[in-house]
């Protein structure tokens, strides 16, 4: 019997796909590893107890398998190396099974999409209280789960995770029998080691997050600076007051592109930003932005963004008048068009493609407060020697920075002239598709990005440099220390002795073992 065979036997005929034109895309990411190959079969559980029977299918046989939900990566994050492997598609385990306003969590699965799960809150006025990536109309929860998300993790208060033996089980106080999944620290946070584990460990069918009200109050400022380096002081300063505000920076080029959006998308940001407010500020917001106009940014260089909440307007405006007063110190107030629309809109996938449709990728790093000057430095050095090398590809640099509690995350990102790839056309519509130039394979350009993108993670990891959504590009496992290297080791041995989920991620051996 062969392996598809054996796979409908176990999941039915529905969930299991091994047509070239729906393994092939579904198997690689935004910037496709170049070891990575299309699985066997692609299978689409309904239920959890058919993810598990396949799971432990795949653990008898000793087959490989890894799970994605959106495919938003770009560091090869469910990239299988092996042809005779398994992929699992997530997407169908998207309920939603409990909102839980009195007791503040909800119940989500993990191929819902955070735009699904935010729309869903909506009216309940409540919102995870763990901010989604901006691709989070495709990107799910398992997804972003199992890559980690940029600051802290707490409000995951448990996950159900699916084991390499077919077994499931749940962490934190769900846990214990007959016990609402309300806590997290019951005992040793098993919780955290399902969390960045690249689906290495186990798979994350559901996570329990917990909820908050939606902040009646919220203001929001932007200023322009000359230089990346006043910005940069002006965000470490206003993060250092603690006041819970979002802070992030945009570079000559984003500014310049970050409010070219289509018109029809235009216009509806604008009706969001309108029904957001109270009391007629959502009126005058989108009024505003509509005023300044798409070349609103066109004549700043770099831009700092602040938005602040609060129990009540007054509050909200009296935070960003503190921050306010720190970027006013070092810019110059401009029209706040980017985060009011931002927080309207929270979730798009525009930017995964440059405005006329140029390939997209970025790499990260989160620093210490304490490195980010030096690292700023170095950056600055090194593409400014490596932009011979860039400009006859037509390959051209962005930059975003936000500042957290403690940390400074910087992502640069690349744009360069080359063909479309299916993850791309997927997920825009056929009106986007009309308006981007075509563009032809163009291996030369990308080899170009690819070895860039390769030594500026080199050189950030030589600052102190962490990442979420490590995949098969940020080292994880060889940079350890040999103790800890050893502890985490000894964890996938247990958890998976044959090294069958995901292998290759993390730094993970690539390939079952015997």
């Amino acid at each position: 019997m062969s392996l598809l065979e054996q796979l409908v036997s176990v999941v039915g005929s529905g969930q299991v796909s091994s047509a070239a034109d729906g393994r092939d895309p579904l198997a690689r990411d935004l910037f496709p590893n170049e070891t990575a190959t299309a699985p066997a079969a692609v299978v689409a559980p309904h239920t959890v107890a058919q993810l598990a029977n396949v799971v432990g299918f795949a653990g008898e046989q000793g087959i490989a398998l890894a799970a994605r939900g959106g495919g938003m990566s770009y560091t090869g994050g469910f990239a299988l190396e092996d042809s005779h492997s398994i992929l699992l598609d997530l997407r169908r385990l998207d309920r939603i099974r409990d909102i839980n306003a009195d007791d503040g969590f909800v119940v989500v699965e993990a191929g819902t999409t955070w735009k699904a799960l935010s729309d869903a809150l909506h009216s309940h006025k409540l919102r995870p209280a763990l901010r989604g990536p901006i691709s989070g109309s495709v990107s799910t929860i398992g997804g972003a789960l199992a890559q980690n998300l940029p600051g802290s993790m707490d409000a995951v208060l448990g996950v159900e995770v699916v084991a390499a033996d077919g077994s499931t089980f749940w962490t934190g106080s769900a846990a214990a029998s007959e016990r609402l999944p309300f806590y997290r620290n019951f005992g040793p946070d098993l919780t955290g080691m399902f969390l960045g584990d690249g689906g290495t460990l186990g798979i994350k069918t559901a996570a329990a997050i917990r909820l908050e009200p939606i902040p009646p109050g919220v203001a929001h400022a932007s200023y322009a600076f000359d230089t990346m380096q006043a910005a940069v002081k002006a965000m470490l300063e206003v993060s250092a007051l603690g006041l819970g505000a979002r802070v992030f920076a945009l570079d000559p080029l984003k500014n310049k592109t970050a409010t070219k959006v289509g018109l029809r998308e235009g216009l509806s940001t604008l009706a969001r930003v309108a029904s957001s407010g109270r009391m007629g500020r959502g009126v005058a917001d989108a009024a505003r932005i509509a005023a300044a106009g798409r070349d609103a940014y066109d004549r700043v260089n770099w831009s700092v963004h602040l938005t602040c909440e609060g129990v009540s307007q007054i509050a909200a405006d009296h935070a960003l008048k503190k921050a306010a007063a720190v970027c006013g110190h070092h810019g110059r107030s401009i029209e706040p068009s980017i985060p009011v629309a931002m927080r309207a809109r929270p979730f798009s996938i525009r930017g995964f493609l440059g405005l006329q449709g140029e390939r997209w990728v970025p790499l990260h790093g989160i620093f210490p407060l304490s490195a980010v000057e030096a690292v700023i430095a170095a950056m600055e050095q090194f593409l400014e020697e490596r932009t011979p090398d860039l400009e006859p590809h037509g390959i051209v640099h962005s930059f975003m920075m936000s500042a957290g509690a403690g940390y400074f995350l910087i992502e640069p990102m690349f744009y360069w002239p080359d063909e479309l790839l299916a993850v791309h056309r997927r997920h825009l519509s056929e009106r986007q598709l009309a308006k981007l130039r075509s563009r032809d394979d163009n291996p030369a350009g990308r080899e170009q990005v690819r070895e860039t993108r390769d030594a500026l993670r080199d050189l950030f990891a030589s600052h102190g440099a962490v990442a979420t959504q490590l995949g098969r590009y940020y080292p994880y496992r060889e940079s350890l220390t040999p103790a800890s290297r050893a502890v985490f080791d000894r964890l996938k041995r247990a958890l998976d002795p044959h090294n069958i989920l995901n292998p290759g991620a993390l730094g993970t051996p690539r390939g079952p073992q015997g």
